[in-house]
């Protein structure tokens, strides 16, 4: 009966003062629940990403908000597709889409459940894309329309570019949680995860080379990845390792300059091709990249051949004791390209080598690396129109068709009959000789 007579009690107690205090209360549910949301959303990833672990990883090259490199947008957003290392393409904010109006209208289906990084919900007024001639309709709530002008086939390549709000404010794996620049170029930038398990990953950015591996020697870094070359004292430390990699997005190639009136003979390219001695690296065989759905190898191999290489060039017009040509290149192809004049002139073909510090106004031959597209479609580095990117000034009707058929085709087999037939009529025509992929290296000190 006491118990009964107690609990009432309470029960009045409690009533009555609520009754009191209740403004004070509201008051305080009200705050309790803001402190608990901010501690969940904000403060307990904030000290989370402190107390993690964090790598130091250092990147050469002046990079602003718009020209970070792919390796780290991709950690932070994707486009409403996504591209893997051979070109596919595969959903990423996009859950479907469909290609109507004979290839000319891409209707996609955004996924309803990605939220960015500041817990807000993607919609398709976030999509900003701004593609040339291309109109776009939005129907809420989740499609979004693009209307091009012609059949298109790497237009879902264009739209798995990264997508992003002000600050660098994602949807991917990581976040950015931190970030320093000064004068527009990165100086530091912070990525973290909200899983407590995945460590942070600082990037600190130097103009060359040469201070990012001092700042590694410095303890300022844990890790450099993308090198050119790297100080060889550096793999004695016994704190420290040195692996290389083969860079299948990158080519070193040749270009000529079609233009040129000694380099119009085509024997003459193809003499001075197989007159291209052994580099000691991966040789390239393609302008499209071997890792590509549509590369090819059926092509013409320009393997060092000196008998070949001698009976074109004493067959050209060109093999006169006067023959010379000038090949430009930059500093970290001094050495490959010091190699390929001597065997040029051995031929024949007296060759000088000329270190530029940018690309030249004009030149005979240039000995250069070009990143790879993902997608097969080279019409701007190969078609007669394209001025400005096609830097041999090539042209060549058949090349020009085969390009424009395989940016229009859609069906993937059909695109890859093109391109192999494009792949074999060029690198018989010989505009550039293609020659290695690029090793870099990755120093980093051993856990």
């Amino acid at each position: 009966m006491s118990f009964l007579k107690r609990g009432r009690f309470v029960y009045w107690f409690i009533q009555e003062l609520a009754k009191k205090y209740k403004r004070q209360i509201l008051f305080g549910l009200v705050i309790g629940s803001i402190s608990l949301i901010a501690i969940q959303y904000f403060f307990l990833p904030f000290y989370s990403s402190r107390a993690k672990k964090t790598e130091y990883i250092g990147i050469i090259g002046d990079y602003t908000v718009s020209t970070l490199p792919q390796s780290i947008l991709g950690q932070i957003s994707y486009g409403l597709t996504q591209q893997d290392e051979s070109g596919n393409i595969s959903p990423g904010l996009a859950s479907s889409w469909e290609a109507t109006d004979s290839e000319k209208k891409y209707i996609f289906q955004l996924n309803p459940n990605i939220l960015w990084h500041d817990k807000t919900k993607v919609t398709i007024d976030d999509i900003n894309y701004n593609i040339k001639d291309v109109t776009v309709s939005r129907i809420q709530p989740n499609t979004i329309i693009y209307q091009i002008p012609m059949s298109y086939s790497p237009f879902l390549t264009v739209v798995s570019r990264p997508i992003f709000k002000k600050g660098l404010i994602g949807f991917g794996p990581f976040y950015v949680s931190s970030l320093l620049f000064k004068g527009g170029a990165f100086l530091t930038l912070t990525l973290s995860s909200y899983d407590p398990d995945i460590p942070n990953k600082m990037y600190k950015f130097y103009k060359t080379e040469t201070q990012a591996i001092l700042a590694y020697k410095q303890g300022e870094i844990d890790k450099i990845e993308g090198l050119l070359s790297y100080d060889d004292m550096l793999s004695k430390w016994k704190n420290t390792k040195v692996e290389n990699d083969v860079n299948y997005d990158r080519m070193v190639t040749i270009f000529f300059n079609m233009k040129d009136p000694l380099l119009q003979e085509k024997s003459l390219r193809q003499a001075l091709a197989f007159a291209v001695p052994d580099i000691g690296e991966e040789r390239a065989l393609s302008p499209i990249g071997k890792t590509s759905w549509a590369y090819s190898d059926s092509v013409k191999q320009y393997i060092y051949d000196e008998k070949q290489a001698t009976k074109l060039f004493e067959a050209s017009k060109s093999s006169t004791s006067s023959s010379s040509i000038i090949l430009h290149t930059f500093s970290p192809y001094r050495v490959v390209a010091q190699k390929i004049a001597e065997s040029w002139t051995k031929l024949g073909m007296k060759t000088e080598v000329k270190v530029e510090n940018e690309l030249p106004p004009s030149y005979q031959a240039l000995l250069t690396a070009r990143d790879i597209p993902k997608d097969p479609d080279q019409y701007a580095f190969w078609h007669s129109t394209q001025s400005f990117t096609n830097i041999t000034n090539y042209s060549n009707a058949k090349i020009d068709k085969l390009l424009e058929d395989g940016r229009a085709e859609i069906d993937k087999e059909e695109r890859l009959k093109i391109y192999v037939d494009f792949q074999k009529r060029l690198v018989d025509d010989v505009p550039a000789i293609f020659l290695y992929y690029p090793k870099t290296y990755r120093i980093e000190r051993k856990k």
